[in-house]
């Protein structure tokens, strides 16, 4: 490995954990220093000081760091949150995903009109301004302790059926040479996805009480944890192979080993080694390197339609989620607390972006613009999130984290 990989390395992390420090003491996730991090190190900041670190911006193995950081990521979190959680909240979540949805997708579609798009532009804007990283979005919430919570059961479901919803529709956007689909690879990309989810529950019915015995066996906290990385990665691979991507099949794994991993004597050992490496190490990179993407060369030439751009899709997947949320009869902070988190676009609009990009279908005063539009989504998604969510504790809509009172240094508004 050459002397320059271990200094862009060394650099990153050292820029995303100080940052991410510093952010925290002002009651911010880390997650919102790491992502300024990308920028402060990334091509439009010290990149132009600095002319040795072009070649860190295109590294090969820093961008595997960050895909595989989107594992570890994604499988740390599943083994944090419970299946039956999940199915209890699917019906709220499925009401507000599809709200969520449909809002700011119609909003996108007139604003592309407006601004002169047409064809397969139009209509990947459109469903851009929808998204809701999940992996993002499951990031905050760790960082803030909320995971535990029913409110973080709600945004969770719903933001996994919005991007599986939104997967199927860039599949069919991007698929083809041209981005078109005939009727029989339509069916078959449906059916592969109907058909990974149905071999989880399958592999979780059948095959994790046998991967239980196993690990019952096993004396030492590394040799569970191979174990389970083993099962994560076996399950991307699958979940690749099958057209969805890698992270959601690392997210299904850490499902079920949650299932099977309670209650294990080695179990403690193999959750302290997987948040050393994913929150201590790759997840960061992962974060950095979306910081990395934010081209500010565009800002003052693009910013009417980076304006309009944001508004609509912060606003109409706010109000989107707000909606029917109250319509559930969940109370009015609650319901502002995951419509905050709702509209956070990170790594989702990110990867939509840059495949679209590549194809052609949009061009890069477009993709620039989506960059920054999920940038300020992000950092605005935690910083709202925290504030209804605590205004929802303080006046008896939900229970904190564990019994826990809410931040005393977040105010109040009447």
């Amino acid at each position: 490995m050459e002397l320059s990989i271990l200094v862009y390395v060394l650099l990153l992390i050292a820029f995303a954990k100080a940052l991410g420090e510093a952010v925290s003491r002002l009651n911010q996730p880390p997650i919102v220093g790491e992502l300024l991090a990308g920028i402060v190190l990334g091509p439009f900041v010290l990149g132009k000081i600095f002319s040795d670190l072009q070649s860190m911006y295109s590294d090969e193995f820093l961008s595997n760091l960050a895909d595989l950081g989107i594992l570890f990521l994604m499988l740390y979190v599943g083994l944090e949150f419970s299946p039956k959680k999940l199915v209890s909240s699917s019906w709220t979540g499925g009401v507000i995903a599809f709200t969520g949805i449909s809002l700011p997708m119609v909003m996108g579609f007139y604003l592309g009109v407006l601004y002169g798009y047409d064809g397969r532009a139009l209509v990947f804007l459109a469903v851009a301004m929808s998204v809701t990283a999940l992996p993002v979005t499951l990031r905050i919430l760790q960082d803030l302790e909320v995971l535990e919570t029913k409110t973080s059961d709600v945004i969770i479901s719903a933001a996994l059926i919005t991007d599986l919803a939104l997967l199927f529709v860039m599949g069919v956007l991007l698929g083809g040479d041209q981005g078109s689909m005939g009727p029989g690879e339509l069916l078959y990309l449906a059916g592969s996805f109907i058909g990974f989810f149905v071999l989880a529950f399958v592999i979780g019915r059948y095959a994790v009480p046998h991967i239980y015995r196993v690990l019952r066996w096993m004396r030492t906290g590394e040799a569970a944890f191979a174990v389970a990385i083993g099962i994560a990665m076996a399950f991307a691979v699958l979940a690749e192979r099958l057209g969805l991507p890698g992270f959601v099949g690392a997210f299904i794994a850490g499902l079920l080993l949650r299932e099977t991993g309670t209650g294990l004597k080695v179990w403690t050992r193999v959750e302290d080694i997987l948040s050393g490496i994913t929150l201590g190490f790759l997840a960061p990179v992962f974060f950095v390197l979306i910081g990395f993407s934010v081209d500010f060369d565009a800002v003052g030439r693009l910013l009417p339609l980076l304006v309009a751009v944001s508004i609509v899709a912060i606003v109409g997947k706010f109000v989107g989620s707000y909606v029917p949320a109250r319509l559930v009869h969940i109370g009015r902070n609650e319901s502002a607390a995951i419509s905050s988190m709702m509209m956070g676009k990170g790594a989702m609009e990110l990867v939509f972006a840059r495949l679209a990009l590549e194809m052609g279908i949009i061009d890069t005063d477009l993709f620039s613009v989506l960059v920054l539009m999920a940038f300020i989504s992000t950092l605005l998604a935690p910083v709202l999130f925290k504030l209804f969510f605590n205004r929802a504790v303080r006046r008896g809509e939900i229970e904190g984290p564990s019994g826990r009172r809410p931040d005393p240094d977040l105010p109040i508004a009447p």
